[in-house]
């Protein structure tokens, strides 16, 4: 039985998943086997032909790929969870969430695990942008990763976002919750999942939910500054709905609500750190452009 579980929630994102698939094929960590399950996109995977090529590659070289497609749309978070439940056939040590639209480098997986190894529960690396990169941070300005800091009353004073760039070098560091990709210890999951939630089928803030959740159940997240997925922001397919800007002011609403019931366990564990919002925000943690 392998070690990982790779989880792919997908919907019609034929070509980037492709890549994504592509990507899997050629990581120097290839102890897992593959999960995907299509949110009834529109026209079902199976149909396009260079995923097809991509899923036969995989199999001849010896993964085991599991593919179920819903019958009506269920959304990201609850899409997230049915890959959860379709792992449980095998008793997995790790669970590995990547998104249809990255491309992981391919130390991604490998990466990973070594977070795990340092002590981490939760692994997670950064995601910059694949069409337009513009800036190498310097990573000496970062650290705690998306940091969060609330009030007493549980308002957002700030919330990180520092993994959409790539780093100026590869360390590794504790963050309050992980953008995109993670592999995480599928104990986890005894204590935490995706849903119930209230949540729309848009994806904005499931994966800080998530987080939090982790974090408020004692389990630490790790991001190595050095694992990358480059993110393809594709414009349409997958979470994008026409209605996605009402989508997203929805979940930053219910976030903002959940944070305010949960205010006195996410203050303990944040803390009230000195530095104000224009500290957290200083220019000087751009060093360079591609």
């Amino acid at each position: 039985m392998k070690e990982t579980a790779v989880m792919i929630a997908v919907r019609d994102r034929p070509t980037e998943v492709s890549m994504l698939l592509q990507s899997l094929a050629y990581q120097t960590y290839t102890d897992f086997d593959i999960f995907i399950r299509d949110d009834a996109g529109g026209t079902p995977l199976t149909t396009y032909h260079f995923y097809n090529c991509i899923f036969n590659l995989l199999r001849m070289k010896g993964f085991r790929i599991y593919f179920n497609r819903n019958e009506f749309g269920l959304g990201v978070s609850k899409n997230r969870q049915k890959l959860v439940e379709d792992t449980k056939i095998n008793k997995y040590k790790y669970l590995a969430r990547v998104d249809d639209d990255v491309v992981l480098e391919p130390d991604f997986l490998e990466r990973l695990i070594k977070v795990i190894e340092k002590g981490y529960d939760l692994a997670s690396g950064v995601t910059p942008v694949m069409v337009s990169p513009t800036f190498i941070r310097d990573s000496n300005y970062v650290k705690i990763g998306n940091q969060v800091v609330l009030d007493n009353e549980g308002n957002y004073l700030f919330n990180g976002d520092d993994f959409g760039y790539k780093y100026t070098d590869d360390k590794i560091i504790p963050a309050h919750h992980f953008r995109s990709s993670a592999l995480y210890k599928a104990e986890i999951h005894d204590k935490v999942n995706y849903t119930p939630t209230k949540l729309s089928k848009h994806g904005f803030r499931e994966e800080q939910f998530f987080s939090f959740k982790c974090l408020m159940n004692g389990y630490k997240i790790g991001v190595d500054l050095g694992a990358i997925a480059w993110h393809q922001m594709t414009p349409s397919g997958g979470e994008r709905f026409p209605d996605q800007n009402d989508l997203v002011q929805f979940n930053e609403k219910i976030l903002r609500e959940w944070t305010k019931e949960h205010k006195d366990e996410l203050n303990k564990i944040f803390g009230r750190p000195k530095l104000t919002e224009q500290e957290l925000m200083k220019d000087t943690n751009l060093a360079r452009k591609f």
